[in-house]
């Protein structure tokens, strides 16, 4: 096909990014995953024989293959995403489970408190546990006030209306926010206490510090149910309890990122000093300085790696073409870089030329004959489609001489001969060719 073409080029230096890039990747995604199975008690050995081996797998593929690298790279980040989503929703279950039973056992609590003094009977009170972690010693000590009260209410067999609705009462739980004596609360504050109780648990779920979970729950039993302003307080509360859940959520993944950011400017190895101020903000609960750093991070890395990346193809193209017969001078180079276009003429009087066109960053090149504008009577349609093959053979040498600077070279796209009209742009004399030996045609 000796048409017009859009070529990638890939210079050793964008392939030995493009292997760190989606390295760098995956070695973040493996250790997080790895991070929350041991967190939780599920890092298991068949779990770590499997992340060894992902990551060794593509350790050990050749920068050459960058293709294969980026293709199936982002398909293993994406299955180890659904990985620690699963991970996820075992421990979810888990800790909702726990969260419904520490709130079985407060309420419970609060109730055995509560008809222990009723009946009268002598008992050491003690206070909730401040942490969920500390259910097991909690459910003891609220297993022994139950046989307190049993001892005294249940020694019949027979039991009455009353005790069957006590048992009703101890074995479904109440709200973990109602720590006042056990009454019939107004349906509407039942239900904001619920919503509040809805967002702790959330927070909970989610990991989020259990020492927040504790203030934000002492501070609804500070409120005054009697105070007029009572529902407004609690609803201010249930809005604060889901904005410090959404920053932290938002804190976390910015903090994830980041990281994986830092780690891939520091494998491009340039010795970058001020990396180490990032770093430390990985320790920090400061989100606005986090995503800053962040967008400065992602932003710094797109530049130094597309400057190194161009530089490296914009060298190689120029001394292909050089080794080619092509003149390519300082003039013309800054043109193409400003205007996206190059164009080199075989000889002062050609009525054609090729182009090459493309963007800033040279990831796609189209490649082309053009012709005069200024000489289109002396063309005809066989004399264009004879340049166009002749054409073929540039590109050949072109081709073969950026493969001998150890680019790799794919054609996205080519046209058949004649298939496209040919471009007619105003060819100067300046864009000469110097004369080589014909050779044969060859068919791409």
């Amino acid at each position: 096909m000796s048409g017009p073409k859009v070529i990638r080029i890939v210079t050793p230096a964008e392939r030995k990014l493009i292997k760190q890039r989606w390295l760098t990747r995956l070695k973040n995604k493996i250790e997080q995953v790895k991070a929350y199975a041991i967190k939780h008690n599920m890092f298991t050995e068949e779990l770590q024989t499997a992340l060894n081996e992902t990551l060794e797998y593509y350790q050990n593929i050749s920068e050459d293959n960058y293709r294969k690298i980026e293709r199936e790279v982002s398909g293993q980040i994406e299955f180890l995403d659904k990985e620690k989503k699963n991970l996820v929703k075992k421990v979810v279950k888990i800790r909702t489970s726990k969260w419904e039973s520490f709130k079985n056992l407060k309420s419970t609590h609060n109730e055995l408190r509560f008809l222990l003094k009723k009946k009268s009977i002598d008992f050491q009170d003690f206070d909730t546990p401040s942490n969920i972690n500390e259910i097991e010693e909690y459910r003891e000590k609220v297993d022994y006030l139950y046989s307190l009260l049993k001892e005294a209410y249940f020694d019949s067999q027979t039991l009455t209306d009353e005790q069957k609705a006590i048992q009703e009462r101890l074995s479904s739980g109440e709200s973990l926010l109602s720590v006042q004596k056990w009454r019939s609360n107004r349906p509407k504050v039942v239900s904001r206490l619920k919503k509040l109780e809805n967002a702790l648990k959330k927070m909970y779920i989610s990991e989020i510090s259990q020492n927040k979970i504790q203030e934000f729950m002492d501070r609804c039993t500070e409120l005054d149910e009697e105070a007029p302003n009572y529902d407004l307080l609690l609803d201010s509360l249930t809005i604060q309890v889901a904005e410090f859940s959404k920053n932290q959520l938002a804190l976390r993944e910015a903090k994830e990122e980041l990281k994986t950011a830092v780690d891939q400017l520091e494998s491009l190895e340039l010795n970058l000093n001020f990396i180490d101020k990032w770093t430390v903000l990985l320790n920090s609960d400061n989100l606005d300085d986090i995503k800053n750093a962040l967008e400065k991070a992602k932003y710094l890395y797109a530049e130094i790696s597309e400057k190194i990346i161009v530089e490296a193809r914009r060298k190689a193209i120029k001394k292909a073409l050089q080794n080619a017969g092509y003149e390519v001078n300082d003039t013309m180079e800054t043109a193409w870089v400003e205007n996206g276009s190059l164009v080199v003429k075989k000889a002062k009087s050609s009525l054609y030329g090729v182009e090459f066109m493309s963007p800033k960053n040279l990831s796609r090149i189209q490649a082309r004959v053009v012709a005069d504008k200024n000489r289109s009577h002396e063309r005809s349609p066989n004399l264009d489609k004879n340049q166009e093959e002749v054409w073929c053979d540039e590109f050949h040498d072109i081709k073969a001489i950026l493969e001998s600077q150890n680019l790799s070279i794919a054609i996205d796209k080519a046209e058949e001969t004649g298939l496209v009209k040919l471009k007619e742009v105003t060819l100067g004399g300046s864009y000469v060719k110097k004369e080589v030996k014909t050779k044969k045609r060859k068919k791409l």
